[in-house]
Formats: structure tokens, sequence, C-alpha cells
């Protein structure tokens, strides 16, 4: 990977334009330039849909805004993050002190290898847990200005209290990640003898969002954009444990591995 040179977002110059597109600094350029017109690399934020790569027509300066020497990429989850069946679990039996439902995603930076590691896990106390590991591989997000941001969007809740039913992480907001460290989102539905009846349920899908940040002079440069992410497929979540009764659970079966 490379650290990329960016065009400003404010204060944008023609040799500003001129550097990111491979031109030498204080030399002579115009936005006519071939060169100029044909650079591959600009921000589809600022770029009006594209720009127009024929000779003398219209073109416009803030059409560069944040445009780069090189490829930027914040990179897309895999269409299977969450696998299918996570968060749908529903576990009833007495034959345990603690019947538990579960689900849970881990994300952890990997600047090493340019990717983010997302790790799925879902199941019950009596079918037993799935999980899976998948990646978000970006490209050439280097530097020391650069800032990668995780959200969880969920709208779960305890519905009936189990004793020790929890929810941990934070929503619905950008976290900044850590090299190395992990981010934890997790749903946990147990019931027990004294509290028979537990389900922690969103009413909206559970999604993931990714984006990557560089600071620019002053101002903030987002990929994608700064009004979208990379995200993740919906899942719904219900998660229900009861004590008593016959039977067994069901929910996440086979969400399958990966590495």
């Amino acid at each position: 990977m490379t650290v990329p040179n960016f065009v400003g977002v404010t204060n944008v110059t023609m040799d500003d334009i001129h550097t990111v597109v491979g031109g030498s600094s204080s030399t002579t350029v115009s936005l006519n330039d071939t060169d100029v017109r044909n650079h591959s690399f600009t921000h589809p934020e600022f770029n009006g849909g594209g720009l127009n790569t024929s000779s003398s027509t219209q073109i416009s300066m803030s059409q560069f805004r944040g445009a780069s020497d090189i490829e930027v990429s914040a990179g897309s989850y895999s269409a299977t993050t969450p696998f299918t069946q996570w968060g749908d679990e529903d576990c009833t039996t007495s034959a345990t002190f603690t019947p538990t439902s579960s689900c849970s995603v881990v994300a952890t930076l990997q600047t090493a290898n340019n990717r983010v590691q997302l790790v799925s896990t879902s199941g019950n106390s009596v079918d037993g847990f799935s999980q899976q590991t998948t990646f978000i591989n970006y490209t050439n997000c280097e530097g020391n200005s650069v800032d990668f941001q995780i959200k969880c969007t969920s709208n779960a809740t305890i519905v009936d209290a189990g004793s020790n039913s929890s929810i941990t992480g934070t929503f619905n907001s950008f976290i900044s990640m850590s090299n190395g460290s992990a981010v934890t989102f997790a749903w946990q539905a147990v019931a027990n003898s004294s509290n028979p009846t537990a389900r922690v349920r969103a009413t909206n899908p559970v999604s993931f969002s990714f984006r990557v940040r560089f600071t620019v002079g002053s101002d903030n440069l987002f990929f994608p954009t700064s009004t979208t992410s990379v995200d993740s497929s919906g899942r719904l979540l219900d998660l229900q444990a009861n004590h008593g009764g016959s039977g067994g659970g069901g929910g996440a079966g086979g969400g399958g591995g990966g590495v």
C-alpha cells in the first residue's frame, strides 16, 4: 500500500491539481490538459458525476476537490456478513440452569493486512454456536492522518428481562478503531429458574457500516463520502431463552466458518 496525496477540499489551486495528476509543481497547466481531464482518481462526493474528458468541454476546478494521486477505497462487506441465520435464536430447555441465546460481531482493524476482520457468532446453549470470519479489504488507506470508523445500527432492547440478559457495545454512531483492538457488539438473552423467560429483540434489521476519514489540511475527507458508508446486509435479531418445558432450541444452525 502507498500513502495517497490529495487535493484539498477547500482552497483548491491549479498547482494542487497538476501535482496530483502527475505534473510538476509550479509548471504550466490548464483544465483542458489531457492528463487533467483523464484523471481517474477524483472523489465521488465532489466530481459531479465524473469529469468530461472531451477537449474544450465544461470542466471545473471544484470537481477535483478530494482527488488523489492513486486509488483510494474503503472496500466492501461480504454479502454474508453477518451470515443469514445470525441473530435468530430460540432456546427452550430445563436441562441447563441458564438457557442462553446470543449473537455478536467482533471487528478488528488489521493494518498490516490492509483490512478489517469481522467475526460473526450466533447460537444457543442447546444447539451450539456457529461462527464466520470475513474481511473488509481497503485500498491505500495509509498515513498518519487516517481514521478507520465502524458503526452498528441497532434498536435492539431487552424485552423480557432474564437476570443476565445484556446488550454490549456502542450503537448508532461511528467508533474510531485502533489497530489490533477489537470492537465488540453483542446481544445475549439468558433465562433461569427465577427468570424463566428472556428475550432480546430488534424491530429493525441490525446492520454494520464502515468508512475511512482522512485529515487533509484543516478538512475531513471521507471514503466513500461524508454521507455514505460501506454497509453490511441487515439482519433481523430475535434472541429468546426459556427455562422449562421440553424440546430444544432453534436458530443459527450451520452458519459456516471461514478465515
